[in-house]
């Protein structure tokens, strides 16, 4: 009798976390609602060697077999949990391999000045008839980001530009919300100079995916002119130096009290 087909989308099976239908499944296989898994291949249930050997032992505990079609593994047969191993190690290291070509191809193009990077707030990328790729200025919101600058340039705090900006998104009915943090982040940013900078952040571990700060770990390059600028340099610099001295921090007020 099947019980139901359980499938992830566009998961690399490499944590089980983002993997919501393979928990559900786990999950009617410890009820008791499941006794026989069928799945295609070993990298299909799980490519994180670690995941699968311990789901599959598991599974095996409260007397569910797993079936790999492909590899012709049965979890039920003792002499299985070996091949298992060295199968889920083998799918772990596709992953790995693939990572590290992503990775190689990503500093590739850094190096090259033709960094693979999502459009900031402000900008739409867009493609010309040759099929290059190039960002221009999104009116809608370089709009925000000048008065943005604009205001921290005379010195006002982030908590007003916040509620500027927060009346801007509720007047377009946007839906938008501004942070105290995003206002920060787009102050900071070389990106609205026209320039970019490469590599800010790397991906520490392809298994964990635990994204760092970049302090030397990985090279970084400095992209002038990369697109049209929405603020000019000087205001930039201005800002980030007001920013340095902590001129845009919200100052605590003190409350007096009469006696």
């Amino acid at each position: 009798k099947l019980v139901e087909v359980y499938g992830d989308q566009g998961g690399s099976g490499l944590s089980l976390k983002k993997r919501t239908e393979f928990q559900r499944m786990m999950s009617d296989c410890l009820d008791g609602k499941i006794d026989l898994v069928l799945t295609k291949s070993v990298s299909r249930f799980a490519r994180n060697l670690s995941d699968c050997v311990n789901c599959v032992r598991l599974l095996r505990e409260k007397g569910v077999t797993v079936l790999f079609e492909k590899e012709g593994i049965d979890t039920n047969d003792a002499s299985s949990e070996m091949l298992l191993s060295v199968i889920a190690s083998l799918a772990q290291e596709e992953v790995r391999g693939l990572s590290e070509n992503i990775r190689w191809s990503l500093e590739h193009r850094n190096a090259s000045g033709n960094p693979a990077r999502v459009a900031r707030y402000g900008y739409r990328k867009i493609v010309d008839v040759d099929g290059k790729k190039s960002w221009c200025i999104y009116e809608p919101e370089a709009k925000r980001v000048r008065l943005a600058f604009e205001m921290a340039a005379r010195g006002e705090e982030y908590s007003s530009i916040l509620v500027a900006l927060n009346n801007m998104e509720i007047k377009a009915g946007s839906g938008v919300e501004w942070t105290t943090s995003r206002i920060y982040s787009m102050l900071k940013s070389e990106v609205y100079i026209g320039d970019i900078l490469t590599n800010k952040t790397f991906t520490a571990d392809y298994l964990t995916k635990k994204v760092m700060k970049n302090t030397g770990q990985k090279p970084q390059y400095y992209l002038e002119a990369h697109h049209e600028p929405i603020i000019d340099r000087e205001t930039f610099e201005k800002v980030g130096k007001m920013i340095s001295q902590n001129k845009l921090r919200t100052k605590k007020r003190r409350r007096y009290t009469r006696k």
